[in-house]
Parts: C-alpha cells; sequence; structure tokens
C-alpha cells in the first residue's frame, strides 16, 4: 500500500512547492496611468439579495472611472423580497446605473446565465466587467482588469477572498485564497483553468463571437463556459492578484448552505479539463493517505502533515501579502487544517448523497440541468 500512497503523496507536494515558489516571484502590476477609457458595461444579476445589494452599488458608485464611460446595468432575476425596491431607490439621482427586470429565459441561458445574456443585450461598452451582489469591489477594480487587456486579451479574471467576521467567516476567506493562489499560481506558467464569474471582464468583441450565453450550452458554472468558449477562439486570458482588482464576498453563514454551494461547485467542476480534474482529485486523496499511513508508520504520518502544514500556512501568508491584506493568525491556519478535513469529507458525501441542490432558492435538479431546445425557451418563466 505505501507504494501507492507515497506517489500520490510525493505529486501533492510537488504541486505546494511549484505554487509557493511561483507566488513568491509574482508582482502585482501598479495602476497605470491611461490617456484613453473605453466605455465600459458593469453586469450584475440580483435575485434576493435585500441584504447585501447597497452594499455591492455603493462600491460601484465609488468606483475610479469617468462617469460618462461607465455604465451598471443591473438584472433583477424575479427576486421575490425587497430587493427591486431598493435598488430603485438607490439609482434614482444616478444616471450611470439602469435595472432590467428579468422575468422571462432566452435561449440556453438559465439563472445568472440568463440574467447576463439578457444584460449584455442593453449593454454598450467595449468590455464587460461581471460580479456578484455579494462581492464588494475596490475603487480600482475597472482599471486593475482593463490594464491587462492587449489586443490578443479577450478575458481577465481577478482574485475574490471572504470578508473577514467570526471564526467561520475567517475560515472561509482561508478557504477561498488559498484555492485562487493555486489558479494564479498555475496561470502564471500558462496553464489556464476557468474565469471567475464574481471578478471577471470580458471584450465585448470576444463574448459576441461566442453568441452570447443564449447560444452557450448552460452550465451551473457560467464563468468557466465562457471562459472556454473565448479561449476556444483564439484569445488569449489574463488572472491577476493585487490589492487593486481584489474582490471581497460575503462569507456563507452556516454548513448547510455551504454545502449546496459546493455541491454545486463539484456539478460544474464535471466539466474542467483533465488537468485540473486530477489536482482536484489529488487534493482529495491526501486525507485518506494521511490516514492509512498514520496506521503504518504514525511518526511518518505526522512528519507528513507537519510539512504540508508548513508549506500551505507559506502560502497562505504570501497570498495575504501579494493582495495586501493582513495575514491570518497561527490558531485560524492550525483550525484551518480541521476545517479543510471537515470540509473535504463533508462535500464528498453531501455530493453523492440524493439532496437536491439548492441556490438562490432554485433547484439544480436534472430537469434544471438537462440541455433544452433554445427555441423552445424563449418565453419560458424562470423558474423560482
Amino acid at each position: 500500500m505505501i507504494y501507492v500512497i507515497l506517489p500520490i503523496l510525493l505529486v501533492f507536494f510537488s504541486i505546494q512547492v511549484f505554487s509557493l515558489m511561483i507566488i513568491l516571484v509574482n508582482e502585482s502590476r501598479a495602476i497605470q496611468p491611461r490617456k484613453v477609457y473605453p466605455n465600459i458595461s458593469i453586469l450584475l444579476a440580483a435575485r434576493d439579495e435585500e441584504e447585501l445589494i447597497i452594499r455591492n452599488l455603493s462600491a460601484l458608485e465609488k468606483l475610479n472611472y469617468p462617469l460618462d464611460k461607465i455604465e451598471i446595468v443591473v438584472g433583477n432575476d424575479g427576486s421575490t423580497d425587497n430587493t427591486a425596491n431598493l435598488i430603485e431607490d438607490f439609482i434614482k439621482d444616478k444616471p450611470q446605473f439602469k435595472l432590467y427586470h428579468i422575468d422571462k429565459t432566452v435561449g440556453k441561458g438559465r439563472g445568472k446565465a440568463n440574467v447576463l445574456g439578457q444584460l449584455a443585450h442593453h449593454a454598450s461598452g467595449a468590455y464587460y466587467f461581471i460580479s456578484d451582489v455579494d462581492v464588494k469591489l475596490p475603487k480600482n477594480w475597472v482599471l486593475a482588469l482593463l490594464q491587462e487587456f492587449t489586443d490578443e486579451v479577450g478575458i481577465v479574471s481577478g482574485t475574490t477572498k471572504c470578508e473577514r467576521g467570526g471564526l467561520f467567516a475567517s475560515l472561509q476567506g482561508i478557504d477561498w485564497l488559498h484555492f485562487m493562489g493555486y489558479i494564479k499560481a498555475f496561470a502564471n506558467v500558462g496553464v489556464g483553468c476557468t474565469s471567475v464569474g464574481n471578478n471577471m471582464a470580458v471584450r465585448a468583441e470576444a463574448y459576441w463571437q461566442t453568441g452570447g450565453y443564449e447560444e452557450i450550452d448552460f452550465s451551473i458554472t457560467e464563468d468557466y463556459k465562457l471562459f472556454e468558449e473565448v479561449t476556444s477562439r483564439g484569445w488569449q486570458w489574463r488572472t491577476v492578484m493585487g490589492e487593486d482588482s481584489l474582490g471581497i464576498a460575503w462569507y456563507i453563514p452556516n454548513v448547510k448552505e455551504m454545502l449546496h454551494q459546493r455541491k454545486r461547485w463539484l456539478i460544474g467542476a464535471r466539466e474542467l479539463p483533465l488537468n485540473w480534474k486530477t489536482m482536484i482529485v489529488l487534493y482529495g486523496l491526501f486525507v485518506p493517505c494521511f490516514v492509512a499511513m498514520l496506521v503504518i508508520n504514525p511518526r511518518l504520518a505526522m512528519t507528513i502533515w507537519f510539512i504540508k502544514f508548513v508549506l500551505q500556512s507559506l502560502f497562505i501568508y504570501f497570498l495575504c501579502l501579494g493582495v495586501k491584506r493582513k495575514p491570518f493568525g497561527l490558531l485560524h491556519l492550525l483550525v484551518y487544517e480541521g476545517y479543510v478535513l471537515f470540509n473535504t469529507a463533508a462535500t464528498a458525501i453531501f455530493y453523492w448523497l440524493p439532496v437536491k441542490s439548492v441556490w438562490k432558492g432554485r433547484e439544480y435538479n436534472a430537469e434544471y440541468l438537462s440541455p433544452i431546445d433554445a427555441s423552445a425557451s424563449a418565453n419560458t418563466q424562470n423558474k423560482k
């Protein structure tokens, strides 16, 4: 058995060391002065977000970009709470904001993809910036992503981490930054994974070459599908990590919602390329390999765990420095070890349980996920 375990651990640690080395030499670009400010559109899908919508809109209002060059189009996706009223009240004296009520499905898009697809038809910018309502964006967000667009680049992603709060929120913050760090490390050597759906920008020309979300085969991970469609047409991509491109997402309030979120992500991960699927599997295999090693050779097992903890903690520490955020303390990093073990095991079990995945009031069941006839769906009402 040890001859099976050791190669897996060797690959696992190779990825850890490689990622740490790349992040150590990573330098974020400072915002460069601009002479030309292209028209840009920010697309925002909102569904039952009364608790967070003002936090998001207030940050968008403060973006460092000429008001006559920016438009913010918000799609109210059948909200059943006070979201629409809050948006209307906030934007009534702000002409750069526009609200559209999304009450039908167009083409292949569903959920957020359906909203973004319809908002794109109202957008006039040369670049579409996309985020989520639960994300607070820094004032230089547009400038940070925009400066990555050369003539060959079609899509750019920033980095997102969770807001700090109590222990559960802080652990989510570590987890998000940890995962985003791997995406950035591999991106720096030309290995792409996905765009980040709550912190990204796409060239309008590249977007429309795909036919838009109404023509793209539906996926729960609509950001990955757009990334795949844009890059398959020869466009280059960029992934950035720095203070000016860092979105701060609100944390998931409880374990139940987190498991539904992770199940949705794993469903979408089926479409990831083989190299990233392999990485996810290897990451998950560390736990059973460690347990097996604990039985075979407890001292070696604890040495392996200690090395993993040190490498992982250094990685997270330098990621915090890279985005100019206060590093997490030793206690948080130690508790995070238990959090990862629980999260990995619970997510794996929950994924295979016959439990419906629910997110934003929608059931991601077989009917919802199955391919649909684009022409037949033109007047179909969104599922609540």
